[in-house]
């Protein structure tokens, strides 16, 4: 798997002009604000990912419901983004729930309480099941995890490799463009990381579909 030392070396080879390649904690750019960078690429990644329905980035989540208790526990304190689908798991078969907003629930009777058929996620991440779980079910969610900030260079980069590349180019730019801010440069390297982005989720979706930008 890719490292943070692989990205930063790579990029240190794209920068540099004279013999000396290496990012460091004193070189220009230092070390720390080439991690912070990738941690920034990375957060805006997730969100494509989580817009386009991805399967990079998401985990599930599972809930054991309570008799007659509509909230849950937290689903995920690292939670991004839930997909808009669960299922009621059951011994032979999988009853699909579907994910709906907090205004759906004056349209069910609060004394009413049934195997769940939607839910919704409050401002803490707690899962709102509609209409009240009458027993004990199991609940799987599946969601977008927020990542987990790098902070070393031994630290692995997520996504399975695959905007490694995307990574590497949109740092590059962002350290061409240290000294003298234009505006221009990070408009366009942001463009750039969610327009390429956009299209290696869809390779993996559908090779068939084109991504405009």
């Amino acid at each position: 798997m890719t490292t943070v030392a692989d990205i930063i070396t790579a990029v240190g080879y794209r920068v540099f002009t004279d013999d000396s390649q290496t990012i460091t904690s004193s070189s220009f750019p230092k070390e720390a604000e080439c991690i912070q960078w990738i941690n920034e690429d990375i957060a805006w990644i997730l969100g494509v990912c989580a817009e386009m329905g991805s399967e990079l980035g998401r985990t599930t989540g599972t809930i054991t419901t309570a008799d007659g208790t509509a909230a849950s526990s937290t689903l995920a304190t690292d939670m991004y983004s839930p997909a808009d689908y669960g299922w009621v798991l059951k011994t032979n078969s999988r009853n699909r729930i579907t994910l709906t907003t907090e205004e759906a629930s004056l349209d069910y009777n609060p004394s009413t309480e049934s195997e769940p058929s939607e839910f919704y996620i409050d401002g803490s991440n707690n899962v709102i099941f509609l209409p009240t779980p009458d027993a004990i079910y199991t609940v799987k969610i599946p969601y977008w995890q927020i990542q987990t900030a790098l902070t070393a260079t031994t630290d692995t980069v997520p996504f399975l490799g695959l905007f490694d590349n995307l990574i590497i180019e949109t740092v590059a730019l962002r350290v061409q463009n240290r000294e003298e801010y234009d505006l221009n440069i990070e408009l366009k390297w942001m463009q750039y990381l969610l327009g390429k982005a956009r299209n290696v989720i869809q390779l993996r979706k559908n090779p068939n579909i084109k991504v405009t930008l």
